[in-house]
Order: C-alpha cells, then structure tokens, then sequence
C-alpha cells in the first residue's frame, strides 16, 4: 500500500517551529533520561547505575523516538508545534525510513562512542599493530579521530546549522541523512507572520570566515618560523668547524694553579696569633677572631680584651668550634 499524499497546501515548517519542537524534544527526552537512572540506581546501585551511563541514555533516546517516530505519530516537540514529518515526496516517511531516522539519531552516536573508545583501548595495550592492512587502517582513524572531531563541531555543525537557518530544512544531521523534513500543519491568523532565522546564518558564516582567516593565518606563520629556523640549521652546518690548539688551553693551567694555591693558603692561615702554632681546640672570640683555646682563655684571664682587635672579651663569652 502506497504512502499517503498529503496536501501541498500545507506550508513547510518555519525554523523558529522547527528550533522550538527540538528543545521540546530534548526536554522531555532528559527527563526520561534521568527516570530510568533513578530506577538503574534503585535496582542496580549507583555503581552500576554510572557504569551503564551511555547505554541508559541512549535507550532512553531510542525509547522516546521508538513510541513515536518508529510507530508514526508526532513526538511532543511536533505535537507542540504542529509539525508532521514528510518525505522527499511529501508523502508520510515509511517505516524503513523512520527506523533509519531513529537508528541514526540515537543509536547511532552511541555505537559511534563505543566503538572509538575500545580501538583506543587497543592502541594503548599495542593489540592494533600494523601487519596488517585493516589493521593499519584502523590505527591511522583513531589516530586521527580527535583532530576529525574538531573539525567535526567547529566546521561541520555550524555549517549545517547556518544552512538551516538560511533554508529551514533540515536541523539534524539525521533527517538530513533520512531526507525527512518537516510541514506545519496549523491555519495561520491573517496578522500572523512567519519569522525566518537567516541573520543568524550570516553571522555563523562569518564566524567561520573569520575562524577559518585566522587558522590559515597562523599556518602561515608557523610554515614561516619552521622555514626559517631551517635556514638557521643551514647556515650553522655550513660554518667551518673551528681547529683547538694547545695553546688555547694554557689558561687552564693557571686556574688549577689559582685553585692549588687557594686550598693551601687557608691551612697556613690556620695558626694561632698568640702561639704562632696550628690552632689546637679552634676557638672564637665574640668579634670573630680565632686562637688555640688554651692560649685565649691564659690571655683573657690577664686581659679580657681581644689581642687583636682589642675589644672587650669575657671568658663566659668564648665560643669552642668543633670539627674546624
């Protein structure tokens, strides 16, 4: 039985009905997402309840589109709206195409997350390597996947979202894969308007412009420095390698001497001011002057001054240095 027809006089769904439907949608849609993680965690424990996150999610996805696209009714978002889903030939979507749709929408980006995940997972433990030619196909996609991904939500998605606020066709990539579109099916007042979004495709084509500007730009400059600091490389091998002759090394021969001579200098500086003898029991008066304990202490019960310096000195106040 062929798809029925429905009638041409029905207009094409605006993108302010279209934008409304889908929030709409996604609202309800969270909302049985977080039901069935209340009842995952009530019969399974919170534990598994986050283990089973994306699969919770994605049933609910599937659940939500299944009771209504798949089975040919409007989802809430629609009903909202007055918006009816059509084909290319705006007839009613068949069965296979709203099965594609709703595989497409939510199961879909589901296996798309698990599949990556575990060829990363392999990478990691070495289980992807290249002998063979899938094999070497498969390692140079996950390689590649989170440079794809950006490109994917800072190019494509915009992209896609400015055509549809210039053409109000399609705003998922979904039905856009599925060629199903929407009509509204609502009788508008005679001072009713339609209002379209296509400013807001303009200033999305220019972000891209400008982002697109912007990374050619820096491109640039990176090619810039890469060629110049390959010159500089260039010029370094090209300069004579320099000849050493001995006679450039005399000056180490006096530093070791300098050094010899500082490491035996300090011992002859070890003697006592009083005995003139190496200092036996280093000790230090309070102005910082260094004598033989014995010799110090004979001296300070005479004179309690420094022999040096001539400051006053107390025995009290001698300091004995250790290991000096």
């Amino acid at each position: 039985m062929a798809n029925p027809t429905l009638p041409m006089e029905f207009p094409r769904g605006a993108q302010p009905d279209i934008s409304k439907a889908n929030q709409k949608d996604v609202y309800y849609q969270t909302i049985l997402q977080e039901q069935m993680k209340s009842a995952c965690q009530q019969f399974f424990g919170s534990r598994r309840q986050h283990q089973w996150q994306k699969e919770i999610n994605a049933f609910a996805d599937f659940s939500y589109h299944g009771l209504t696209t798949l089975l040919g009714t409007q989802t809430l978002g629609e009903e909202y709206c007055d918006l009816v889903q059509v084909g290319p030939s705006n007839t009613f979507p068949s069965v296979l195409r709203r099965a594609s749709l709703v595989f497409s929408y939510s199961i879909l980006p589901y296996l798309y997350q698990r599949t990556v995940a575990h060829l990363k997972k392999q990478r990691r433990r070495g289980q992807l390597k290249e002998d063979k030619p899938w094999k070497q196909h498969l390692a140079w996609i996950v390689e590649r996947t989170p440079s794809l991904q950006e490109i994917f939500s800072k190019n494509i998605q915009p992209l896609h979202l400015a055509l549809f606020y210039f053409f109000g066709t399609y705003y998922s990539f979904s039905k856009r894969l599925t060629g199903i579109r929407y009509i509204f099916t609502r009788q508008l007042g005679i001072h009713e308007e339609r209002m379209g979004y296509e400013i807001l495709g303009i200033l999305i084509v220019l972000q891209l412009v400008i982002q697109t500007a912007l990374a050619v730009r820096k491109r640039a400059v990176r090619l810039k420095e890469e060629k110049e600091k390959e010159k500089e490389r260039e010029k370094i091998d090209s300069l004579p390698s320099a000849k050493v002759e001995e006679d450039d090394f005399d000056f180490m021969d006096k530093f070791e001497e300098e050094v010899e001579s500082s490491l035996v200098a300090p011992k002859e500086n070890q003697k006592c001011a009083l005995c003139l003898e190496p200092r036996n029991s280093t000790t230090a008066t309070p102005c910082g002057h260094l004598f033989c304990w014995s010799c110090v202490v004979e001296w300070c019960e005479n004179k309690p001054e420094c022999p040096l310096c001539r400051s006053n000195v107390n025995i009290s106040h001698l300091i004995r240095l250790s290991n000096f």
